[in-house]
This record gives C-alpha cells, sequence and structure tokens, in this order.
C-alpha cells in the first residue's frame, strides 16, 4: 500500500521525556510513568504521547527510545528540577517527512520505510530520530485496527 509522505513544520515545543533502552513491551508502562513524573513536578502536559527512536532494530529487539509529552512552559522559563529520572526539553522547529499509519502498532516497520525512501528518493538527509506520535491507541479503548499513528522523520536538504 503507498501512503502519502508530506512535508511539514513543526513549531518549537517544550516537552519532558524519558529515555529507555529495551524491548518496546514496556513502553506503555514507559508513558504512564512520564505522565505521572510531570504531574509530580506540577507541569500541565498538552497532546498525544510520542516517542523518538534512536536506534530500532525491531518490535523484538532491544531498542534506544525515548517518550515524550508536550507540557505548558511559558517561553525562557525554566523545566522543574523536580523531574526525577525524566527531562525537559525545548524541541526546536524542524522540516519533517510525516505519514499517517492507521492500524496496529507492530505494522509500523513498513510505515518507517516509507518515510525514510521519500527522504532519499528526494535526496534529503535524515537530521533527527523517527517520530511516532500517538493520536488514537489503547487508551482510548479502541481495538488496535483502529490506532491511528503519525510517523516523523525530521530531514535537512
Amino acid at each position: 500500500m503507498t501512503r502519502p509522505v508530506d512535508v511539514v513544520d513543526l513549531p518549537a515545543q517544550p516537552v519532558v521525556t524519558l529515555r529507555r533502552r529495551g524491548p518496546l513491551a514496556g513502553i506503555g508502562a514507559d508513558m504512564r510513568r512520564l505522565r505521572g513524573l510531570a504531574a509530580a513536578a506540577g507541569l500541565q502536559t498538552i497532546g498525544p504521547m510520542a516517542a523518538r527512536f534512536h536506534d530500532y532494530a525491531g518490535m523484538d529487539a532491544d531498542a534506544d527510545y525515548e517518550v515524550v509529552i508536550g507540557v505548558v512552559l511559558p517561553p525562557g522559563a525554566p523545566f522543574p528540577a523536580a523531574l526525577g529520572e525524566a527531562r525537559g526539553e525545548w524541541l526546536p522547529p524542524r522540516r519533517a517527512l510525516e505519514t499517517v499509519h492507521r492500524g496496529p502498532h507492530d505494522q509500523m516497520d513498513a510505515v518507517w520505510e516509507t518515510v525514510t525512501a521519500a527522504c532519499a528518493a528526494d535526496g534529503w538527509r535524515a537530521c533527527g530520530p523517527v517520530e511516532e506520535v500517538y493520536e488514537v491507541t489503547r487508551a482510548d479503548d479502541v481495538p488496535p485496527d483502529e490506532y491511528v499513528t503519525r510517523v516523523r522523520l525530521p530531514f535537512t536538504s
């Protein structure tokens, strides 16, 4: 199935992240942990959960990934020191290739291949980790066939 791949401009965004290495079976627990750490630090979270993959070798292999959630933080304000094992950062403005996957997360490899192939075909270079933004998930009480995930690959020309 051919998926449309769009170029999107993403604005700067304050986020909190929790970086892990291991099988992706624990990613849901990591997301719940991150929400708890943000709440304990007094931060208001906004938007859907996301993950950034620094090193990925398949669903069952160890991956180097971060779970990410946007937070409300005025420009120039510091992140709270009480984030525990999480950390706060401002994601810079960036351009990314983006496509939307509808269905189970165990079918994401083909989606990643779509955005990386589009990047190479247009002569661009990836300049950051692949990002998955989980818009509709198990938390929405829907079956896996109804999950909606945006897959983004930051790039430079």
